[in-house]
């Protein structure tokens, strides 16, 4: 089960491509209601939950979020997290290397899951959503 959800100005680029156990959020984060956009995804592990792959990798590319998008990402990895645990679950999160906030919010994130494989990655820059 694949889900592709494009990207906009304002939302992100969501690629959960389910069978290879990978979800993928990049871009920026702004709707108006984080709650619904993200609801199709949420919809889609429902299924995933049942019967998940042996490794579970989450990956982030976020430019920049709002407090709504940080809840419910937040969100997302406590569900991931307390349904697969640590051994079944990876979580990489991309930043640029000059976008400082974005790498303490990833620390404050970090913080939140001391127990879970949270891979920092400074990149210089990232590449256009397909």
């Amino acid at each position: 089960m694949s889900l592709i959800i494009e990207g906009s100005k304002r939302t992100p680029y969501i690629n959960a491509d389910l069978n290879q156990g990978l979800i993928a959020i990049s871009g920026i984060s702004l709707p108006e209601n984080p709650f619904e956009y993200y609801r199709p995804l949420n919809e889609a592990l429902d299924s995933y939950l049942v019967n998940p792959k042996k490794q579970t990798q989450l990956e982030f590319r976020i430019e920049y979020f709002n407090t709504g998008s940080a809840v419910v990402l937040r969100n997302l990895i406590q569900r991931l997290f307390d349904f697969l645990g640590t051994d079944f679950m990876k979580l990489k999160w991309y930043y640029e290397m000059d976008d400082l906030d974005i790498k303490e919010t990833a620390d404050e994130f970090k913080a939140i899951f001391p127990d879970l494989d949270f891979e920092l990655i400074e990149v210089e820059e990232f590449e256009p959503n397909p």
